[in-house]
């Protein structure tokens, strides 16, 4: 039986800002360059440019989720990715904030507006301002983020790279034309825009059970094969709140971070148990449950609200967890269709047996549960819009859902690779469609 996590014992955390854990026996892996959580966003901007250092500049790449692949005019490369002059900050900006700014020289109507002033225009900036150069303060050519003496992150012009430049450097191509301090306007209501490197909708990426991923329309942030490690015991994947990463956790707890913070793994913590079958962040992607198929719950940095076992419940068929948008709940699904809500999880209904995998709508006001037969059950502002048994296919190796970001479709993942969409999800291809033959797959998320 799994152990539950008191609060006081999760929030053990590894020192250093980035770590490198290899472990074949599970303890973890925490490949990331997002810097440390920052005290405040203003910080937090500074040290999200910071993390960029040295990637390349590739006209019309980047964006809220990183580097990308620039335009065909591009001078980075085929398939390079990278920032242009104006990208950087949207990064930076988006991921301390949830900001977004618009990558078009115009403003997003939010923050709070520092006129140029006199020569050589620090007096009013503080670390974390955006600064705007070229054109006017609406329709600009290039942007940074500002450090602190007239220093600034950016990244200048073909064959460069994100570094470190002084205003005065850049005022010897551009005029100066103001900043913005973002950091001082909340958060942004705006939605992020889907992203335009890749084809149509949001992709996906799929994990198998050796912790090699496959991406299609999504983001790569590396695999375990990838790095030498050797493993076979991957049971679970979950997306970053962000969709900027991805953790995979194996049957032991072993957590395996990449572009996402680690805070620690049950066998980093002496417990030894080989029943982990889920993992879900919490929203600001510092903190994860681990679930066991005993009801056991594990917060890593993240609230304990009780477990089956803690409530002397015995079960051994839990198969997933999904958790609440403000991290004070969550929701466990067994094999036999049945829900189990603790904290502020709202209990809906439960599923018909069969079931392998939940998640929850982003407000938090119902669930998606999915069999392994390809059935789709919706509870509460959930929407059905079909499934397998719906359409007369015959399968009984469904593994995951990954639902669209407007909550309006989703697609089904086989343990072969397949993939169903039924709504508006995007179908982006799928490993039986490349002619890849696997059957170890094990989870699939967002990306």
């Amino acid at each position: 039986m799994a152990l539950n996590s008191p609060k006081s014992t999760a929030a053990v955390k590894t020192a250093g800002a980035l770590v490198l854990l290899v472990s074949l026996c599970g303890v973890g892996v925490a490949l990331t360059a997002r810097p440390a959580a920052a005290t405040t966003q203003q910080q937090a901007i500074v040290d999200f440019a910071a993390s960029q250092s040295g990637v390349p500049y590739c006209e019309g790449g980047g964006g809220i989720h990183g580097p990308s692949v620039g335009n065909a005019s591009s001078t980075c490369g085929p398939g390079v990715k990278g920032y242009d002059c104006m990208s950087l900050p949207v990064y930076a900006v988006y991921q301390a904030t949830g900001i977004v700014l618009p990558s078009n020289g115009t403003q997003p109507g939010v923050g709070t507006f520092i006129p140029p002033g006199s020569y050589p225009y620090t007096a009013d900036l503080q670390p974390g301002d955006v600064l705007f150069w070229g054109g006017t303060i609406d329709n600009y050519h290039h942007s940074a983020v500002y450090i602190g003496n007239g220093e600034v992150w950016d990244d200048f012009a073909a064959r460069s790279r994100v570094q470190i430049h002084t205003m005065a450097f850049l005022e010897g191509s551009y005029q100066y034309e103001g900043a913005y301090q973002y950091w001082t306007a909340g958060a942004s209501t705006t939605t992020p825009p889907p992203t335009t490197t890749g084809p149509p909708g949001p992709g996906y990426d799929l994990v198998g059970s050796d912790g090699g991923v496959f991406v299609f329309g999504g983001g790569y942030f590396g695999s375990l094969p990838g790095l030498g490690v050797e493993v076979n015991d991957i049971t679970g994947m979950v997306g970053t709140a962000r969709d900027n990463g991805y953790f995979l956790v194996g049957a032991d707890g072993g957590v395996f971070a990449f572009n996402a913070p680690f805070e620690n793994s049950l066998p980093g913590l002496g417990v030894r148990v080989d029943d982990i079958v889920g993992i879900v962040p919490t929203r600001n992607d510092h903190g994860y449950f681990l679930v066991g198929r005993d009801g056991g719950v594990f917060s890593f940095n993240a609230p304990f609200e009780n477990s089956l076992p803690g409530l002397g419940v015995r079960v051994d068929d839990i198969e997933g967890i999904a958790a609440t948008p403000d991290d004070n709940g969550y929701w466990l699904v067994g094999s036999n269709g049945d829900i189990y809500a603790f904290g502020d999880a709202h209990y809906f209904g439960n599923a018909p047996a069969g079931a392998v995998a939940i998640t929850s709508t982003r407000d938090g006001g119902g669930y998606w549960v999915v069999g392994a037969n390809g059935s789709v059950s919706a509870f509460g502002d959930a929407g059905n819009f079909g499934d397998l048994p719906d359409l007369g296919v015959a399968v009984d190796n469904i593994v995951g859902i990954v639902v669209s970001p407007d909550s309006g479709g989703y697609n089904l993942i086989g343990s072969d690779g397949g993939v169903f969409s039924f709504g508006d999800g995007v179908n982006h291809g799928s490993l039986p469609g490349l002619g890849v033959t696997v059957d170890n797959i094990v989870g699939a998320v967002p990306n």
